[in-house]
């Protein structure tokens, strides 16, 4: 017949099975919660050192119009491609501009951490076309971290008007060429009356 001994025996075997389980689970938890922490960290430190590459629309030289696309990551971004809309670049009135586009979207280049790349696709008659489609399009690149592929869209409804103006810099020029013109034609008199001075001179 059992003894209270051997009944001490049973429960506190049974406590320290019980213990060992809730123990092991407690240890499972804890290494799954470092695992996923770990896991983050390295998605955190990945994504913050990896290439980035973004998009600005510009109006260069009150001229033309185009975009920039800078790798503002920390990392080269390799394989670089700008595939841009089908029916964006055949909406296009310019055929210069729809011809260098559709090469744009055949090549591939490197950007540099910092280094920017200028793609553009209309001039005056761009700005003057009412019925201009999104610009749309896909850049594609990768580096040593993994490959990226992000989306792209500028709507030109959202857009003031753009207007070309001349800066302080470009009015002192006209001006200058302004009184430069009218310097020559000055030069040009005077010159013209010595030499009707000289010729009277002779023939007196």
């Amino acid at each position: 017949m059992p003894t209270i001994t051997d009944w001490l025996m049973v429960v506190i075997t049974a406590v320290y099975v019980i213990a060992t389980i809730l123990i092991c689970r407690a240890n499972i938890k804890s290494a799954n919660a470092t695992r996923e922490q770990v896991a983050e960290s390295k998605r955190q430190f990945d994504e913050g050192n990896r290439a980035y590459i973004t998009y600005a629309f510009i109006f260069e030289k009150r001229s033309f119009y185009g975009l920039r696309f800078t790798n503002h990551g920390r990392r080269v971004a390799k394989k670089v491609k700008i595939v841009l809309s089908k029916d964006f670049i055949q909406s296009l009135n310019e055929s210069k501009f729809v011809d260098s586009l559709n090469k744009v979207s055949m090549n591939e280049c490197v950007l540099g951490v910092d280094q920017s790349i200028d793609i553009y696709f209309g001039g005056n008659e761009f700005r003057e076309n009412s019925n201009k489609l999104p610009i749309e399009g896909e850049i594609i690149y990768e580096d040593n971290l993994g490959k990226y592929v992000e989306s792209f869209m500028i709507d030109f409804n959202s857009y003031p008007p753009i207007f070309s103006v001349d800066s302080e810099l470009e009015d002192i020029r006209k001006e200058i060429k302004k009184q430069t013109l009218e310097l020559q034609k000055l030069h040009k008199g005077i010159t013209a009356l010595q030499k009707n001075a000289e010729q009277g001179g002779k023939d007196a």
